[in-house]
């Protein structure tokens, strides 16, 4: 267990700061792109699933960003501690980051007068969140690109907005906005699977 601490406490000093940041200046910039209070259910999906969902964009895909250099690869692979639980480590800080970040945001909602199903929309959100940030793993892990991690699930997030739900079908990003809150499930199934298929793909990397 030790291990694990250490290498969350390393992982939150050295690669999280940065994207915390990022994601903590789009929320706290959220009021002058979009409206946060007095919303009904419909709106408030809108704005969570159109704008909340960047930040699995943003946390999930530099898990693996250290390793870019081939000296520290070399190092993590060469420790006791698996390489894969290294990475799930960073996962897991991700989705922890994720939860409280919707938290507060939505909590910053009902205070301003928004009328929703709080666990509703938080599972959702969370969910879309998971999907894109998974796919950016995935992507990560097959490329060895960061760059294209972030590119492939923004270009799937414009899909879906040209798309729309009845030629998108479970994998819709913004199901919540038709009323679909129970196809999530299949964004965060297929989410984790995406996380866990890029986590195995990088450690056999050589």
């Amino acid at each position: 267990m030790e291990r694990y601490i250490a290498v969350a406490k390393e992982n939150w000093k050295h690669s999280m700061p940065i994207p915390l940041l990022v994601c903590t200046l789009l929320l706290l910039g959220s009021p002058l792109v979009v409206g946060i209070e007095n919303l009904t259910e419909p709106e408030v999906a809108k704005v969570t699933e159109y704008y909340l969902v960047f930040l699995g964009i943003i946390l999930f895909p530099p898990v693996f960003l250290a390793e870019q250099n081939r000296d520290i690869r070399e190092l993590v692979t060469s420790k006791y501690t698996p390489v894969a639980a290294v990475y799930s480590v960073r996962i897991v800080q991700a989705i922890l980051s994720l939860m409280i970040f919707i938290g507060i945001y939505l909590g910053v909602m009902r205070v301003g007068n928004c009328d929703f199903p709080f666990g509703k929309i938080y599972a959702g959100t969370l969910a879309g969140m998971l999907f894109l940030g998974g796919m950016g793993v995935l992507i990560y892990g097959l490329t060895d690109q960061i760059v294209i991690g972030y590119m492939v699930p923004f270009l799937y997030y414009m899909l879906n907005v040209s798309a729309g739900y009845q030629k998108m079908g479970v994998f819709y990003l913004f199901s919540m906005c038709v009323g679909k809150y129970e196809v999530k499930g299949w964004l965060e199934a297929a989410g984790v699977m995406m996380m866990a298929a890029g986590i195995y793909l990088r450690t056999k990397r050589k």
